[in-house]
């Protein structure tokens, strides 16, 4: 959610920016290669896109069905 810190939003941000229609940022903070560990409205906004393309409730946070399809995305 807004404001998390950590790994996991790391690691969240990773796999967002697999796909150039759900990627965090196109530079700088966020973008490919410079993740971050905060969970901003660059990761909301990303985080919508990602639900949409899934056909996920656009909620903006990650919950039980954006951490299922996220987890079968991990490389």
């Amino acid at each position: 959610t807004m404001g998390s810190t950590g790994t996991d939003v790391m690691n969240l941000q990773k796999v967002l920016n697999m796909s150039s229609d759900t990627r965090v940022a196109a530079s700088g903070v966020g973008s490919s290669g410079n993740e971050s560990s905060y969970f901003g409205a660059l990761t909301r906004a990303a985080v919508i896109k990602f639900q949409q393309k899934y056909g996920i409730a656009q909620v903006g946070r990650v919950g039980p069905q954006t951490l299922t399809k996220l987890n079968e995305m991990m490389p």
